[in-house]
């Protein structure tokens, strides 16, 4: 099969699945497609492409869908980190990249859904837009992050439905602002 860009992302993001983020390197990625690591720089150039590359792959379906209701997109997100193993750590890197496609992506994303339900492109409207995209990557960062801390200590696990409920009360609030502000 040939090598390409996307069955290098998806070979990563296998090697996510099974060890998580600390195990996903060229050298191995290159071993599971059974290539020198040389192969891969023709397609990816280093392991930070290879996370732009991992976490625009995991939102990608929320970009290809269409517009949905603000909540209803930052519910949509949460659940596609939360669904990845270290999905938010991944994401997080991913987006912190200068000129990141995944960042500009999702706010472009966030700030359509929120200027459809406002009915405006105010300023206003990216402020809160980008307030719900910050807030929903850090839930599910936080969330992920005692998930993992509470399996390697064997503690108590956070409960995801009340986490859930948590975050949509919290962007509903977010949303009630603006519709006030505007």
């Amino acid at each position: 099969m040939q090598l390409s860009r996307e069955r290098i992302t998806k070979a990563a993001l296998e090697i996510l699945a099974g060890y998580g983020l600390a195990d996903v390197s060229m050298r191995r990625v290159a071993s599971s497609l059974s290539v020198a690591p040389a192969a891969l720089y023709w397609h990816i150039a280093n392991k930070q492409e290879l996370i732009a590359a991992m976490g625009l792959a995991i939102v990608q379906p929320l970009i290809d869908d269409p517009l949905p209701h603000p909540a209803d997109l930052s519910r949509q997100l949460r659940d596609a980190v939360l669904g990845v193993r270290d999905g938010a750590e991944v994401l997080v890197a991913a987006m912190s990249q200068p000129d990141a496609e995944v960042r500009a992506v999702l706010a472009e994303t966030f700030v359509e859904a929120v200027g459809a339900y406002a009915g405006s492109s105010s300023s206003d409207v990216r402020a809160a837009a980008l307030g719900i995209l910050h807030l929903t990557l850090g839930d599910a960062a936080v969330h992920q992050a005692g998930a993992q801390l509470a399996e390697a200590t064997h503690g108590d696990q956070p409960t995801d439905d009340d986490a859930a409920a948590l975050h949509e009360q919290a962007v509903g609030y977010l949303l009630d602002g603006l519709a006030r502000h505007s």
